[in-house]
């Protein structure tokens, strides 16, 4: 992986996330040049694996695929990347406001009323979401409607109870990883009809988009998609400018390295799209986007223990809470090896609230809710890591870019157009499973096919 004053290709790829690095293949395959500089000294972008003890990856970024993720399997297959099913067995631990810690089958009976009325709300999200084009939201029956309010104000509307409206809450922020009075009601309806439909969407494992992990940690699919483009990527190159005429690009990185070339795709999320200077200036309705496009909050907490203790009492490792700190959890133990890995997970206020609190007081607290749900073992880890990405400075935010009231009716077209010859790939930009790792793959293969196109003309 090189690193030049002056470089030359036929595509600019920025970013070696999934989205850039499947860009740069297809384009490569078509028998154009491509070169991918990328910000930070890694691939994987939003996808991070790291093996914090031997024989345990732990999934910091990026870690599931689901039933209905074909490029993903695909691609998987096709790199010689092994899956494994998400561990499910056993009971769910849940824990509401007043309620104290509930097991499954005990909280299914004593809640079976609210759970119903979940049940209609999805059901009727489900319904609305069918009328939403995933290719132009903006232009629904009632999209102005719906993204004047936020998905928060339409649940508040719906006559729940308590129960079920925080069940609901939890259920969405899950997801977007913002509070729900942060996004708007049109965004919401996109991601679902992006995605299916909510029980795929919503759905902890079994049917949704948690299904499957991969052999060796995620990080396992762009570490051998780079492999395949070596030549063609440059570490450590944060793009800082973009010139663009009606033919060609330069792409000037901090360091002085220069890329030119016929196109460029730029492969990050809005927000960080939005960062880089464009010579000449970009319109004002891309860059009114870009500030209003915020990537969400989540920060994930491993802790490990010297065998998964949980299963033998019949849970799942999963728990569903609204008294935190965490909302959920799952079991990640990895096939093979005897120790037991759970995984909370912190999203929207949650993540922003804990995320600034030193990290010793973090893992006190998650320890306790821990205990809470699966006992006293809890409280003694051999191992405990954490990570927000929020905090990381190539990223700056996790796996969704949310849009608030207005935005998708007001600049919605202007997220995935090209801007002469500059074309925008990133999971952010797909209309399959936006926000998730097969979006980011639909992204980048949409943007290449497109470069391609213009360039065999």
């Amino acid at each position: 992986m090189s690193h030049s004053t002056a470089r030359d290709a036929d595509v600019i790829v920025v970013g070696a996330g999934l989205s850039g690095l499947i860009a740069a293949r297809t384009v490569l395959a078509a028998g154009l040049r491509p070169l991918v500089l990328e910000a930070d000294d890694r691939v994987g972008g939003r996808i991070l694996t790291e093996e914090v003890l031997p024989g345990i990856p732990v999934e910091l970024g990026a870690q599931w695929i689901g039933d209905t993720h074909h490029r993903m399997f695909a691609l998987a297959g096709e790199l010689g990347v092994e899956t494994y099913p998400q561990y499910e067995d056993g009971e769910t631990s849940y824990e509401l406001t007043g309620s104290g810690v509930l097991r499954e089958n005990e909280f299914h009976t004593r809640y079976h009323t609210e759970l119903g009325e979940l049940e209609r709300v999805l059901r009727r999200l489900d319904e609305l979401a069918a009328e939403v084009p995933p290719d132009a939201p903006w232009s629904a029956p009632h999209a102005a409607e719906w993204d004047a309010i936020t998905a928060g104000s339409w649940y508040d509307a719906q006559g729940l109870s308590p129960v079920a409206r925080q069940l609901l809450e939890i259920c969405t922020v899950g997801i977007l990883a913002v509070p729900t009075v942060e996004v708007s009601f049109l965004h919401l309806l996109f991601t679902i009809q992006t995605c299916g439909v909510t029980s795929e969407l919503f759905a902890e494992s079994e049917g949704g988009a948690q299904t499957t992990r991969f052999v060796g940690g995620t990080a396992e699919i762009p570490r051998r998609l780079a492999a395949l483009i070596e030549e063609h990527i440059v570490l450590g190159a944060p793009v800082q400018l973009i010139e663009h005429s009606a033919q060609s690009v330069a792409v000037h990185c901090r360091g002085g390295l220069v890329a030119r070339g016929r196109r460029v795709i730029v492969a990050i999320s809005p927000v960080l799209a939005g960062r880089i200077m464009y010579d000449p200036p970009l319109s004002g309705v891309r860059d009114q986007l870009t500030q209003r496009m915020p990537n969400g909050s989540a920060m994930k907490a491993f802790f490990v223990y010297d065998a998964p203790f949980w299963r033998a009492d019949g849970l799942n490792g999963q728990l569903i809470s609204d008294i935190g700190p965490a909302r959920m959890s799952n079991d990640t133990c990895i096939p093979g090896d005897d120790r037991g890995v759970i995984l909370l997970f912190l999203e929207g206020e949650q993540a922003r609230t804990v995320g600034r609190m030193r990290q010793a007081v973090r893992r006190a607290l998650l320890t306790e809710e821990l205990v809470r749900h699966f006992g006293p073992r809890a409280a003694h880890p051999e191992l405990y890591v954490d990570g927000e990405w929020a905090e990381r400075q190539w990223t700056r935010g996790c796996y969704n870019a949310n849009c608030g009231p207005l935005v998708w009716t007001q600049f919605g077209p202007a997220l995935a157009e090209p801007i002469g010859v500059i074309h925008w790939a990133s999971t952010d930009t797909a209309v399959q499973w936006s926000a998730y790792m097969e979006g980011a793959v639909e992204a980048g293969e949409r943007a290449a096919r497109a470069v391609i196109e213009e360039l065999r003309k």
